[in-house]
């Protein structure tokens, strides 16, 4: 995760085209992400596509030989690969005190 937003950081990232410096951008449905043509030799790079740690999510297609990846939707609460079943509502009713 850390070295995910340092990537993103140093700017090796690019969304539609367009270069992202901020971790926090957030995606909108159909939006193109892709590691940028200088950066894809990087060790970093080359050794996370060749590993098989992540799974990738239904709502993310991944073409990892133009290493890109297209954000198809946004993932719905049973998406989310938590043990525990999220409340939304709880969290609102905490804050809202």
């Amino acid at each position: 995760m850390f070295a995910a937003r340092q990537f993103v950081n140093h700017g090796h990232v690019r969304v539609n085209g367009r270069r992202v410096t901020v971790a926090s951008y957030q995606v909108k449905d159909e939006d193109i992400v892709e590691v940028k043509e200088k950066s894809r030799e990087l060790a970093l790079v080359l050794e996370s596509i060749v590993s098989g740690e992540r799974d990738v999510p239904d709502y993310v297609q991944v073409d990892f030989k133009k290493m890109q990846g297209k954000f198809v939707r946004g993932p719905k609460l049973a998406d989310i690969p938590y043990p525990v079943q999220m409340e939304p509502n709880l969290v609102v009713e905490f804050y809202s005190r």
